[in-house]
């Protein structure tokens, strides 16, 4: 998510420095299939999704979303998902509901006196966000909801009614320092039906990360300022919050302008039995949340990645995980088992792949990796991002799908995805 030599979530009270470091700009063109919502014919009433499926992929530099066929390794289209027209829409994560054919995303618009770019405006606004959702059949507008400034992650309940986004909300945690209430960022939940807010949830400082357990009852939040894993129990009359703190001694940090792992990436293992945790600050850190015993699992925490540990994907059996690296860009595979034995990595050029974000395991039996590219005022040294197809068993590259700037997340429809 964050552009050029990536430039991390620096400690909060560094709002300002943080937003240069991860600032990108450039005078790239672009050219969409179709206007949005534009009258070119009778509107299409199936997403023609392909045996071999689709991957759809958040351009969050583009305002749009690129649609990727698996089995013909090419580019099906590229689709604007913005509704402000005169600013970066900054769409970061998606989901997709293939049963009632639309795609979700959060658009974080930036901030004024900020250089847009996927993460410079990302925590750093004072403009509410907006929630979307889209037609995946030809991408118009089917409705919107407010959200708070600075929407970071986003999914989906198993069932598909409800949505959960959270705010990587950097700019609230200065704003009231010394008032740790007023510090935290809401997850806010909304009926996909009618596109309405359910529920404002106060949770932690700078939630990003995010996942809803299997039975859809339980929300776990990586929570940057808190230094800690949020747990929200959706039973009961109103959600209740509690937070798991990454440090052995159980405490968080004296400060929340100034934590010392900064829980950015989060992804739930297949049986869902264990939420993994990669960490923006500090020693490269990832770790298991361990979902029966409800503590991290600390024969399951490493400091012994090449990098900070961004969004891994995991094996469809769940034995072993794929996490994706960023100050030295890799991939590295690991076993899931107590110990975390290393199983194989590998080294990316910058021809390859630059800052490296997420993984995720495709309906094909692929990997795939979003790289994020590099995208500066030095138009020379400006790089879009791809998405690698990689083999399972020796990762390497099958196929590298040419994408646009910045792209941030993937995520899968049809071809047996789940």
């Amino acid at each position: 998510m964050h552009p050029t030599r990536r430039r991390r979530p620096a400690a909060l009270p560094s709002v300002v420095a943080l937003a240069a470091a991860l600032a990108g700009c450039g005078e790239e063109r672009v050219v969409y299939d179709r206007l949005d919502a534009g009258a070119w014919g009778p509107r299409c009433t199936t997403a023609g999704i392909p045996d071999g499926g689709l991957g759809y992929v958040s351009n969050s530099l583009m305002n749009s979303i690129a649609v990727l066929d698996l089995a013909a390794g090419a580019v099906r289209g590229t689709h604007p998902v913005g509704v402000g027209p005169l600013a970066e829409n900054g769409p970061h994560h998606l989901a997709v509901d293939v049963a009632r054919g639309v795609l979700y995303t959060p658009l974080s618009f930036p901030a004024q006196a900020i250089p847009a770019g996927p993460h410079a405006e990302h925590g750093s606004s004072v403009t509410p966000g907006v929630f979307v959702k889209r037609s995946l059949c030809d991408f118009r507008l089917l409705g919107q909801a407010d959200v708070d400034p600075n929407p970071g992650d986003m999914a989906l309940s198993p069932d598909g009614r409800t949505a959960f986004v959270s705010h990587f909300d950097l700019l609230r945690a200065q704003a009231n320092v010394g008032d740790r209430d007023r510090q935290r960022s809401n997850l806010i939940i909304i009926d996909t039906a009618t596109m309405t807010r359910t529920a404002t949830v106060p949770v932690c400082v700078a939630a990003h990360g995010m996942a809803v357990s299997r039975d859809g009852r339980t929300v776990f939040m990586a929570c940057y300022g808190d230094d800690a894993l949020g747990v929200v129990s959706l039973d009961g009359p109103r959600p209740t919050v509690r937070l798991v703190y990454v440090s052995p001694s159980g405490t968080g940090p004296a400060s929340a302008t100034n934590p010392s792992y900064g829980p950015y990436s989060l992804s739930l293992s297949p049986d869902g039995a264990s939420v993994w945790v990669g960490c923006a600050l500090g020693n490269n850190v990832l770790f298991a949340y361990d979902v029966a015993s409800g503590a991290i699992d600390r024969a399951r925490l490493t400091a012994r990645l090449p990098g900070k540990a961004w969004f891994p994907g995991f094996s469809p059996d769940g034995s072993s995980v794929l996490v994706p690296t960023q100050g030295r860009d890799s991939v590295t595979r690991l076993s899931t088992a107590p110990g975390l034995a290393v199983r194989d990595q590998r080294y990316f050029t910058p021809e390859e792949c630059t800052l490296p974000h997420q993984v995720a395991y495709g309906p094909d039996g692929l990997y795939y990796l979003v790289c994020e590219g590099r995208h500066g005022t030095d138009p020379a040294r400006s790089q879009p991002g791809a998405v690698l197809a990689l083999h399972p068993d020796d990762l390497r590259t099958v196929r590298t799908f040419p994408v646009g700037i910045f792209p941030d997340a993937i995520v899968f429809a049809g071809g047996g995805a789940p």
